[in-house]
Formats: structure tokens, sequence, C-alpha cells
């Protein structure tokens, strides 16, 4: 490896290792969740190709460096499979409710101090969509969910803004946009983002999209698939707190019955997720992180 080859090595490695770190704050900043796939990809091939680089350097080994770069690439998936495992695994015995109950919030405190968040805000308020509840539910002591529900003035869609609470303070925004027939199936469009691995009732449509950032976007979609799908929707009259915890109880009640989730009287011994549910769930951990596309 000649001198002059190791040099531009060397910078563009250091490019790639400033854009994967990068990538994904620029990503959050700007409600651009591909710029955070991308940097997914990008420490993926920086990891393969630091992996290559240091074997040639150290002369551990004499392979050629595409060998090297195809080892370092299987070596990541080996670590953070074993990861994924092990967040899984705890995830399972931990106390933490995979279909939370709701509650009613009264505390005024379901909007973040955040310029994206007040745009959001502005947005709804210019399309006449109408305030119906602002909820919580506790994952831990002290940490909550909240989620503000908003109904169009034909009252045939809803959408429910989840505040997902982040390791470092503050909070990211999710939204699940829901319009029902007269036959009682769901056209449901969300850029959900987290695994979730389980199953649907058959008289859902779910269409999850975790790539499409704003909510106008995600509004655009859902119009297009009420088209598409030639849904007549129906004025929605049930309390958004009644129907949010029904379709906790729906879903929990479903992927128990599937096999996903251990019966509550084995949860204790078992944990909460069976075998097969802990492998669909890692399986969508990683459509979701590297391809933005949900197995469920």
């Amino acid at each position: 490896m000649t001198n002059e080859y190791s040099e531009i090595l060397q910078y563009g490695l250091l490019a790639v290792a400033v854009l994967t770190i990068l990538l994904p704050i620029y990503g959050a900043r700007l409600s651009i969740p591909s710029f955070t796939l991308l940097g997914r990809w990008l420490r993926w091939f920086l990891f393969a190709a630091l992996f290559a680089y240091f074997l040639k350097v150290f002369g551990l080994s004499f392979r050629p460096d595409w060998v090297h770069f195809l080892s370092g690439f299987a070596l990541w998936f080996v670590l953070e499979t074993g990861y994924n495992w092990i967040a899984i695994k705890a995830l399972s015995r931990s106390d933490l409710p995979l279909f939370p109950e709701f509650t009613e919030n009264k505390e005024g405190d379901e909007w973040p101090a955040d310029k994206q968040f007040f745009e959001i805000k502005d947005w709804l308020r210019q399309k006449g969509f109408k305030r119906l509840k602002a909820l919580k539910a506790e994952l831990f002591e002290g940490t909550y969910l909240r989620a503000s529900i908003y109904e169009s003035p034909d009252q045939e869609t809803r959408i429910q803004i989840l505040f997902l609470p982040k390791s470092r303070g503050g909070s990211v925004a999710c939204y699940t946009i829901t319009s029902i027939a007269e036959s009682g199936e769901r056209l449901i469009t969300d850029n959900l983002f987290l695994p979730y691995g389980g199953y649907y009732p058959e008289n859902w449509s779910l269409c999850r999209r975790p790539l499409v950032g704003s909510l106008p976007g995600l509004m655009r979609l859902h119009n297009r698939r009420i088209i598409r799908h030639s849904f007549e929707p129906i004025a929605m009259e049930e309390d958004a707190l009644v129907e949010l915890n029904d379709q906790q109880r729906i879903l929990e009640r479903l992927n128990t019955e599937t096999g996903f989730l251990v019966p509550r009287q084995h949860r204790e011994e078992e944990g909460k997720i069976t075998a097969e549910g802990r492998y669909r769930l890692w399986k969508e951990m990683w459509t979701l992180a590297y391809f933005g596309k949900s197995v469920a």
C-alpha cells in the first residue's frame, strides 16, 4: 500500500466518519428520516472499511482487500445482531408495557416547546383540524408517552400525534392517520419507526412509511390511498380515548392469540415475547433500520 494511496484512503474514511455523525443529527433536526437511514449504511460501510484497513496496515492478513471488507461487513452484522437480541430479551423481561393504557392528560404539556412542533400546530389549524384529546401513558416512573388526537372538519379523518421521549431529553413526533368505513375497515397510514413485529387485525389496512418525516406529506399519501382503494370513509363518533385504548386491547389480544406474545399467566417465567415474536421483532429492527420498511 503506497503512502499516497494510504493518505487518500485515510481522508476518505475521515469524510465517511464525519457524514456518519452529521447525517443522523440533521436528519432528526430537519425531520428527514432518510438521512438517518443513510447514516446507518455509512456506519456499516465505515466499520467494514476500517476492519479491512487495519488488517492490511498491521499485516494481520494478506488476503485481498475485498475479502477483508466483506469479512468486516459480516462481522458488523453479527455484532449488531447480538446487540439487538440482547435488547429484545431485555424488553421481553422488562416492566415496559408493550400496549400501554392511555389516560387523559390535563397537565397541558402534550406539545414540547420546539419550533418544528409549532409549525405542525399551525398546519393543523390552517387545515381546520380540531383537537379532540390530549393523552398520556406511563412507560416508567416519571416517563410518559404523550399523544394528541386531532379530527378533520368532516370528522372522517383522525390524526394521532405521538410524542416519543428521547434518551437525551426532548421528544420526537410520529403521526398516525386513520379513516374508517361503514363496514368497520380501517385505513391507517403512519410513519412510526419503532419496531413492532406483531400482527394487525385483517380489517386494518396499514401503510407504514417511516421515511416520510412530514405530516403534510403523510396526509397526501393517506388521501391517495383513499382514492386508490375506493375507500368511503364515514364520520368517526367514538371518543378518542376510548377508541385508542380499545385498539391497544385488540392488538394485545390478537398478538397473544397468534403466538407473538406469551399469555399473561406465563410472562413472569417466560417473558412477554415468544421465540417467534422475538424473531419477527429482530427482523423488523433490521428492515426498519436499513430499508425503512416494516414486516408487519
